[in-house]
């Protein structure tokens, strides 16, 4: 059985990508994990008149996220209700293409399949890409599912 990892945002655009993984779960009998991860926020706090720190989101402050982001991946799952598709779902902290790339060799993923929200290329330029950071390291197949913004 194949393993499909879906990488979600957790946004409207989620259900887009998450009908195609289910399409390709459905011609190679695959089961599909949906995986969310919060990125830290980062904040500035300043240390002293030559020296500032940037310091991120405590963990326990994370903890209510990653429950809320697993809730919601469970109910993007009950929406496949009566699909024979296996599915998990799993929410972390960490830095996204990081935690995306070792979930994918962790389970030993047969596919990725992920959203790209087609910002331009000046955004890229300063926060880069998800989608180009998977792409660029994965050790399986990527589909990136075009998410049109309304």
């Amino acid at each position: 059985m194949a393993t499909i990892l879906v990488p979600l945002d957790t946004s409207e655009s989620a259900d887009t990508v998450l009908a195609q993984a289910k399409k390709l779960a459905l011609r190679v009998q695959g089961r599909l994990e949906l995986f969310h991860v919060i990125e830290p926020v980062a904040t500035y706090v300043p240390v002293g008149a030559s020296m500032d720190v940037i310091a991120t989101t405590p963990p326990e402050i994370a903890i209510e996220d990653v429950d809320a982001a697993r809730k919601r991946l469970e109910s993007l799952a009950a929406g496949l209700a009566g699909a024979p598709v296996e599915i998990s779902c799993k929410a972390v902290v960490g830095m996204a293409v990081d935690e995306i790339l070792e979930e994918a060799k962790s389970l030993s993923a047969d596919y990725i399949v992920l959203g790209s929200h087609g910002h331009g290329a000046l955004y890229h330029l300063f926060s880069g890409s998800v989608a180009t950071g998977v792409l660029k390291h994965s050790p399986c197949p990527v589909l990136i599912v075009p998410v049109r913004r309304s």
